[in-house]
């Protein structure tokens, strides 16, 4: 890092983001449309199925000079795709500063990227794609051998069963008391990785901010048209995503303030 000035290392990061966020974009619109996620022929239209070329494709800058629009039909094209680009940078660029230039970085900043993709179709469809899910999972796994400043693969493995463990309990409890279906198993494979990611010991604020974010989020879930009010189906995964980022930015903070 001594030999990269700081501010070249951050602008870096944040076109690394950009372009992850960009390819994110298209996995979660192929993963919704249940097209081939490798599927030859770069990047097209929703709306009229035009094949974008590559100044309609530049992340953030195309969407903004084109006003969010396709220039062959325009018709607009959503702000999602603004969104999970925007994300996928704020990601890049705050664990560039919590990591560093570093092995880390580079692992935290793909699994975080795939934790922004799985939320953003969980929004949607409320799925979890296992090849984030399982996937990620693994990847964490191998990284824990490797990375020095990791939490170890001791506590990767035990944060891993815990977390998936914990909200199987969950989900067969609720299934057997309510006899229907109360958490989905995609969240219980995405704790799988989410405690890989945070360890044993970081599990209970992820899942402490997780749940409080998710009460926030419902509200919008319960107001919503087309809603069945507080029954409604609310998706989880996006918001143990964000208790999984919080924990590994500001965790150590937070628990040191915590036992004051």
């Amino acid at each position: 890092m001594d030999a990269i000035p700081t501010w070249i290392f951050y602008l870096a990061a944040g076109v690394i983001g950009l372009e992850l966020g960009s390819l994110t974009t298209i996995f979660i619109q192929r993963w919704i449309d249940e097209v081939p996620i490798l599927k030859p022929g770069g990047s097209r239209c929703p709306s009229c199925e035009h094949k974008l070329g590559m100044l309609d494709t530049i992340p953030l800058l195309s969407f903004i000079v084109l006003k969010g629009r396709c220039r062959h039909c325009d018709e607009f094209i959503g702000g999602q795709y603004m969104l999970v680009e925007l994300s996928c940078m704020a990601w890049a660029l705050a664990s560039a500063y919590r990591f560093g230039l570093s092995p880390e970085w580079g692992v935290y900043l793909i699994l975080g990227v795939m934790l922004i993709a799985g939320s953003f179709i969980d929004f949607e469809t409320f799925l979890l794609p296992d090849r984030i899910t399982l996937g990620g999972t693994c990847i964490v796994f191998v990284a824990s051998f490797f990375l020095e400043n990791g939490v170890g693969w001791q506590s990767t493995f035990l944060g891993a069963v815990a977390g998936a463990g914990a909200f199987w309990v969950l989900q067969q409890g609720y299934r057997l008391l309510r006899k229907e279906e109360g958490l989905g198993t995609g969240d219980v494979k995405l704790m799988a990785m989410i405690g890989g990611m945070t360890g044993l010991a970081g599990l209970p604020l992820t899942i402490f901010v997780g749940s409080v974010s998710g009460m926030i989020g419902s509200l919008y879930y319960t107001i919503r048209p087309g809603t069945d009010g507080i029954r409604g189906k609310v998706p989880y995964g996006p918001f143990l995503s964000l208790g999984c980022m919080v924990y590994l930015l500001y965790g150590k903070e937070i628990m040191a303030w915590w036992n004051v």
